[in-house]
């Protein structure tokens, strides 16, 4: 049992070292595989030094059963000053031939799109990005969960 668990604990660290300039990165789980219309979800990122430029990635995460070729979503970055950027973007799950365009493990497909490549933080403090599900219906099923990453440049 001791070697098991050494393993496991050497497997983790491991992992963990292989992404030395990731400084964020969490999900948002949806119930039932479903992101409602009107849930906003809401990310809030701790910058310590100014100056820092990153990528922010937007991370999805969906069955194979997803039904649409895109996901249109809405993003309010909001630095800790309160100066706003807002981006709509149409996320694209499948490809003009219905392929899903991410990486699939069984029935599960995650999808990165970079959408803001190389951002300066230009202050300390606490940056929020806000993602809005735009699609025109009350639900959109299929997704396990959405993210954000920030990997340090």
């Amino acid at each position: 049992m001791r070697k098991i668990s050494g393993f496991v604990l050497l497997l983790a660290s491991l992992m963990l070292s292989c992404q030395p300039n990731k400084v964020y990165e969490r999900y948002n789980k949806f119930n039932n595989y479903t992101w409602s219309r009107f849930d906003k979800v809401r990310f809030d990122i701790p910058i310590e030094q100014a100056g820092m430029e990153a990528d922010i990635i937007f991370m999805v995460r969906h069955i194979t059963q997803y039904p649409y070729d895109n996901l249109p979503v809405n993003f309010i970055l909001t630095t800790p000053s309160g100066e706003e950027r807002i981006m709509e973007k149409e996320i694209r799950i499948k490809d003009e031939n219905g392929d899903f365009t991410g990486s699939g493990a069984g029935d599960l497909w995650d999808v990165e799109e970079k959408l803001w490549p190389g951002f300066y933080f230009t202050e300390p403090g606490k940056y929020t990005i806000e993602v809005e599900n735009i699609f025109p219906r009350t639900g959109i099923p299929g997704l396990i969960d959405i993210g954000i990453r920030v990997v340090k440049r």
